[in-house]
């Protein structure tokens, strides 16, 4: 008896400046399942990824059971076009669309056949109006060129270009809370803390926040114990706010000085957090925001979660794969972490 074999999506990748993140997903009757998942050092450096090693990453992700050189990419954030527009009332359709590309040429002197762009209408006012929003992203040619240049020069496939606040959304769908209230995601990655606000799974808010990122974080800790950045992070990782490992090349007094600096980075991030969380508490018509997601490497500090709900005083769960989806037994080991999600999400992208 021969069985069907699963039909596998795209590759998603979550091409970072340190670690490249990968995830492929089956599907059947509706659902998903993650098969593949992985985490790879980038062998070079820059946020562009060239031909060999996209070569070097085709071969690797080859030998740990990708399938295929489909893959689904997120343009980087700097990259990307944004604007948020007024919508008069009535207003549905092409027209709509095209209003959208008019102004998002306007607002980055683009001819408005330079770029592609997605929009979509925010499913809440704004309290005490009767104004829809609008927002649209968009990416240049030539910019999609250059990334799409090297992956078919490296032998592999790039079907889509997505946007990584989506695929973020997308793939944490099924920890979001009820419309109309709204979940918020932050995103903890290496060079940047972003915030999302999602209504369902459609992003309605985003922001980068200007408090210390994850590599500041280290910095400071490489400075202050003279470490190598992966040291840092490694001791970053086994203290956290709540230890879970024994850290024996540490006294007490270093790791309570190293806890304090955590709290303070946390402290400057709960600050920059109010300002939005208040938007959406008094400015949006719905119930607020119930749920705060975690996603990104730095959302594994030990004991994080619980200190920023303590301080935010809302739902805080992190979303890592294994949360959000089914997968295969051969990658139990894999699914807990969540600075892949967004490699799930990139995964999920339909019509691929």
């Amino acid at each position: 008896m021969r069985f069907r074999s699963k039909k596998r999506t795209a590759i998603g990748l979550d091409v970072g400046s340190r670690i490249i993140k990968a995830a492929q997903l089956s599907r059947e009757q509706g659902q998903y399942r993650i098969e593949a998942l992985t985490l790879l050092p980038r062998t070079g450096t820059g946020e562009t990824i060239r031909q060999e090693e996209v070569r070097h990453l085709k071969r690797t992700l080859q030998r740990q059971g990708f399938q295929g050189a489909k893959v689904v990419l997120a343009v980087p954030d700097p990259e990307l076009l944004r604007c948020s527009i007024e919508l008069p009332p009535g207003v549905t359709g092409a027209p709509v669309a095209q209003m959208a590309r008019m102004e998002l040429s306007r607002m980055h002197r683009l001819e408005p056949d330079a770029f592609e762009m997605v929009s979509w209408e925010m499913p809440l006012k704004d309290q005490g109006t009767s104004v829809n929003r609008m927002i649209a992203v968009g990416c240049t040619h030539e910019v999609a060129n250059a990334h799409l240049d090297e992956f078919e020069r490296g032998r592999m496939d790039v079907v889509a270009l997505d946007v990584r606040s989506a695929a973020a959304a997308r793939a944490c769908a099924g920890l979001t809370v009820p419309m109309p209230a709204i979940t918020a995601l932050l995103d903890l990655g290496w060079s940047s803390t972003k915030l999302l606000l999602a209504c369902g799974n459609t992003v309605i808010y985003e922001r980068v926040l200007e408090s210390p990122s994850l590599r500041a974080l280290a910095d400071m800790l490489s400075k202050r114990f003279n470490l190598l950045d992966k040291t840092a992070i490694q001791v970053i990782d086994a203290v956290g706010f709540s230890a879970t490992q024994q850290i024996d090349d540490f006294d007490q007094k270093s790791i309570e000085v190293i806890r304090q600096m955590l709290v303070q980075h946390t402290g400057k991030m709960v600050e920059e957090l109010k300002v939005p969380f208040a938007y959406a508490s008094h400015q949006l018509s719905g119930d607020g925001i119930k749920r705060l997601l975690l996603i990104g490497g730095g959302a594994t500090i030990p004991g994080f979660a619980r200190h920023l709900e303590s301080n935010v005083e809302i739902e805080v769960k992190q979303a890592a794969p294994g949360d959000v989806m089914e997968n295969s037994p051969d990658i139990q080991t894999k699914v807990d972490n969540p600075a892949t999600t967004v490699a799930v999400g990139l995964a999920m992208f339909s019509g691929v």
